[in-house]
């Protein structure tokens, strides 16, 4: 269960997201809203990657009073991935196994079902951005998250792997009870294997589309 009570977000007197009392059940969400309304912001409130005033708190672990415990319940991808240049990706991919506590195994099948096995070994500096994409992914993927953020998963994305995400999504919901919330201006291809709820960014707000 996700909540956010009393969160706000400002630059200078401008208030760029407000959201008063906000909760969350498990699930998958589809946050939508037009460009600059604050979707990228709520996420990385929700990641714990800037600052903000109020409480979020994801199953009974509050960001402020329970840092590291919460951070270890979230996983994300950003919109705009930058990683180290001169990192493969396996040293990369390896780094992150370590700190996620997530088996060989894992990290293994998620190498082969985004097709990255032939990637592995070579520069991220040399890396397409539709790669650098798939690899953002497979990150995210890693571990047992209880909840992972996905910032428009589709940009530059190639059709053959955009099409896995919902299955990665129904899989990951069965196996490990992990919830997704997912920005994107248009739907998952093959969604229709999912059920999604919508967040609506309006007015500085957050909204559950009911």
């Amino acid at each position: 269960m996700l909540r956010l009570l009393n969160v706000k977000k400002e630059y200078g007197e401008r208030v760029i997201l407000s959201v008063p009392d906000l909760m969350l059940t498990g699930g998958i969400y589809w946050l939508q809203g037009a460009n600059g309304s604050g979707k990228t912001t709520l996420l990385k409130m929700i990641a714990g990657l800037i600052p903000f005033s109020g409480d979020i708190d994801l199953n009974g672990m509050n960001q402020h009073r329970n840092p590291l415990e919460y951070r270890r319940l979230v996983s994300s991808a950003e919109a705009e991935p930058a990683y180290p240049v001169f990192l493969t990706g396996r040293e990369l991919i390896r780094f992150y196994q370590e700190i996620r506590i997530a088996t060989t195994e894992q990290a293994d099948r998620l190498i082969d079902q985004l097709g990255f096995g032939q990637f592995l070994s070579t520069p991220i500096g040399t890396y397409s951005s539709g790669m650098i994409k798939r690899l953002s992914l497979l990150l995210a993927f890693i571990g047992r998250a209880k909840l992972i953020l996905l910032d428009e998963p589709l940009a530059t994305l190639d059709g053959e792997v955009a099409i896995l995400l919902p299955d990665l999504m129904r899989d990951y919901q069965r196996s490990f009870d992990t919830s997704f919330i997912f920005s994107s201006h248009s739907s998952l291809p093959g969604s229709e294997k999912i059920p999604i709820k919508e967040l609506l960014v309006h007015d500085q707000s957050i909204h559950l589309n009911v």
